[in-house]
């Protein structure tokens, strides 16, 4: 092989290596949930679980970037709006299937954690009722608070099958119309009397007959 005939095949691997995107550079979402941001707060993984059409629970982690002012974030699906608050430099994790959600009671969370608020705040389930949820769907969800403009995130909705996400379903609220067991149990028709005894009744007429006998 000529030196020439090396020389451009060598040239030619040269410039599809050049020419072909690193795939190291190609940053890739491997989380069930999306992630957005509106104003100093990161909504990551956000995603909802629900076994029924009008009952969803929020699932995700609300990182506050703001060092000094809490933040009140509105979440709004379907005309249901919930609210959740942020602490200063914190994150709160609402759903046990967040990667912060391992930090211990102390506030050692994971390596790295540190860039997602420093301090963790108290979680409760954020849920929606009569909302325009169903399984398999993306849900058009509002994210806003009060100074940052709001954003707008189709938001995937999920169901307890899957192992992670079993005990994060919403609770159906039980029915007023349940009955109480003695309520629903029969009810004496008469009063009770001791054994070897006569009803009142009887005894009454017992006695008249023996007066008018005598």
């Amino acid at each position: 092989m000529s030196v020439a005939v090396a020389a451009s095949i060598a040239l030619g691997a040269t410039g599809c290596e050049f020419m072909s995107p690193a795939h190291t550079k190609e940053i890739k979402q491997i989380t069930d949930g999306v992630n957005v941001t509106t104003g100093d707060l990161d909504i990551r993984n956000a995603l909802f679980i629900s076994d029924d059409a009008d009952d969803a629970r929020f699932i995700g982690t609300l990182i506050n970037r703001d060092a000094s002012d809490d933040i009140t974030l509105s979440i709004e699906v379907g005309g249901d709006t919930q609210t959740v608050v942020v602490p200063a430099n914190g994150r709160v994790d609402l759903g046990a299937n967040t990667p912060s959600s391992a930090s211990t009671a102390g506030g050692d969370s994971q390596e790295g954690a540190g860039s997602q608020g420093s301090e963790v705040a108290d979680s409760k389930a954020v849920l929606f009722d009569a909302s325009d949820v169903v399984a398999g769907s993306l849900v058009k969800t509002y994210f806003s608070y009060s100074g940052a403009e709001g954003v707008s995130a189709s938001v995937p909705v999920l169901t307890s099958s899957l192992e992670e996400y079993q005990t994060l379903a919403p609770t159906p609220t039980p029915s007023s119309s349940a009955t109480s067991p003695s309520e629903s149990g029969s009810r004496p028709t008469g009063d009770a009397t001791a054994p070897g005894t006569q009803p009142s009744d009887s005894q009454t007429d017992s006695s008249e007959g023996d007066s008018g006998s005598n």
